[in-house]
């Protein structure tokens, strides 16, 4: 696909995708800070609106302390004012000195002082007129003790009732630091609920949308691995779609699926060519084993022994050639996955003689001994397939049985499946590789190991087996013989009887 058709349908996602969202960051960048924007907010109001509440609290203690010390500290100093000047106006009611009045007008000067000081606070508890009427009684009574002396007891009684004003002066500050208090007490059991809330609401909530956005960020992620696993495993025919909230993942999701149609027509490309290749090897291969044929046969003329063991390796050979171009057909119209089975009952038994016999110029050169079922037993199965199954397993077996050996070939009725046994004599197969040798194209460490003159296999009949087998349904392994080599097991369910 050229570039402007990938560009047209990279544009296609990004646009469809954009439809779902209202905002949509164009980076994964963007979206993670986004993300991270979002999910901390609530956290960061949090925080705000608790930083307001510790300066509110701050304030009123501050407030309580500073303002409730100060009008405290006022009164009682008030209080000591008034009984000092109450005993020098006594003293100057006795004595009649000029120094009792100064000492009495300083002490009143003090106590306006003070007055203002308290006016200064502010205290709502506190009326200014309370404070304008002491301050000027107090005035009024430094100017009547110097004009009337002789007046002095009427000054000390108005100076008592002085006394029970400043009394009720500081009834007035205790009367603002109690409600303050509460003020205070309000102020905490607020932000106590407030922070409550938060770790009830907004961090739950923060979490919801962690969550939120780790599903959103994932979601493309996991279809991104989902389709580059499909692809590693050679689905190339579904579409590659995916729906992310950020234009870089649909850009890349747009270049996965032109990805997988370049690998498809890429895989087409590749069948089409093992296809024609086969064939084409067909034709002049089938002169070949056909001229083989006569040479061994006479027709042409008879042969010496050296001359009649060529044409018998050109013959076993060209067979042996033409079941290897078979099986990459089978292998390419596998990899297809476009083959579907078609299933019938036959008898099993027979399937078995008719391969051996297919087979029989093999067998009879290496002088093996194949056993098959005494009994007949039937299977539901596709009949092309099963029939690759066990040609494939008996030509392996062969392949790797010493000369003069037993093959085994054996079924067994279980409750819900037919199992089929492939047995021989051979090497067997290590452990490790009895995984492996299902895989296209392996060649285990013993596949050079077979007569010399053989021709060397493609390692795609296994893989054949395999991708027969797992169409039915059924399983296939490999074990150690009783009596020594390989064992294959192959089963085929009963789920698809009919």
């Amino acid at each position: 696909m050229s570039r402007p058709a990938a560009a047209t349908i990279e544009h296609a996602h990004s646009s469809r995708a954009r439809r779902g969202l209202i905002f949509r960051p164009r980076s994964i960048t963007g979206l993670l800070l986004t993300s991270f924007g979002l999910v901390a907010l609530p956290l960061i109001v949090a925080i705000l609106f608790g930083v307001v509440y510790v300066d509110r609290l701050t304030d009123q203690s501050e407030r309580l302390v500073l303002q409730g010390v100060e009008v405290t500290r006022y009164s009682k100093r008030l209080s000591t004012l008034l009984v000092g000047m109450e005993r020098s106006a006594r003293q100057y009611g006795v004595l009649q000195s000029a120094e009792l009045i100064e000492r009495f007008e300083r002490q009143s000067r003090d106590f306006d002082e003070i007055l203002n000081a308290l006016g200064a606070l502010q205290l709502d508890t506190l009326p200014d007129w309370n404070l304008d009427t002491l301050r000027r009684r107090t005035r009024d009574l430094a100017d009547r003790l110097r004009a009337r002396p002789t007046e002095v007891q009427s000054l000390i009684d108005e100076i008592g009732a002085m006394q029970r004003e400043t009394d009720l002066i500081t009834q007035q500050g205790n009367l603002f630091i109690d409600r303050e208090l509460v003020r205070l007490q309000d102020t905490a059991a607020d932000a106590r609920f407030f922070l409550l809330l938060c770790v009830f609401a907004l961090i739950p909530g923060a979490i919801a949308l962690t969550a939120l956005f780790v599903g959103v960020i994932a979601r493309p992620l996991r279809q991104i691995s989902s389709a580059v696993t499909r692809l590693g495993d050679g689905d190339f025919s579904q579409q590659i779609k995916v729906f992310a909230p950020t234009a870089e993942l649909d850009a890349l999701g747009a270049r996965l699926d032109w990805m997988r149609r370049r690998l498809a027509t890429l895989e087409n490309e590749k069948q089409q060519f093992i296809r024609h290749m086969s064939h084409e090897l067909k034709t002049p291969l089938a002169s070949i084993r056909e001229g083989a044929e006569l040479l061994r046969d006479g027709t042409v003329g008879k042969l010496n022994a050296s001359q009649a063991d060529v044409a018998e390796i050109l013959q076993q050979n060209s067979l042996e050639l033409a079941k290897l171009i078979d099986n990459l057909l089978d292998f390419a119209a596998w990899q297809q996955q476009h083959a579907k089975l078609e299933y019938e009952r036959f008898d099993l038994k027979a399937l078995f003689e008719a391969i051996v016999a297919r087979q029989r110029l093999t067998i009879e050169g290496k002088e093996l001994d194949v056993i098959t079922p005494g009994e007949t037993m039937d299977i539901t199965a596709d009949r092309d397939r099963m029939q690759l199954i066990v040609d494939n397993l008996l030509a392996n077996a062969v392949k790797f049985a010493p000369t003069g050996s037993t093959v085994t070939l054996a079924a067994e009725r279980m409750v819900s499946a037919t199992t089929i046994m492939v047995s021989d004599q051979g090497p067997g197969v290590p452990e490790q590789e009895r995984t492996a040798i299902f895989d296209a194209f392996y060649q285990g460490a013993h596949s050079q190991t077979h007569a010399k003159g053989a021709l060397r296999g493609t390692g795609i009949g296994l893989s054949v087996v395999r991708e027969c087998v797992h169409a039915h349904g059924g399983r296939i392994d490999v074990a150690d013989a009783a009596g020594g080599g390989a064992q294959f097991r192959v089963e085929i369910p009963d789920r698809h009887a009919i």
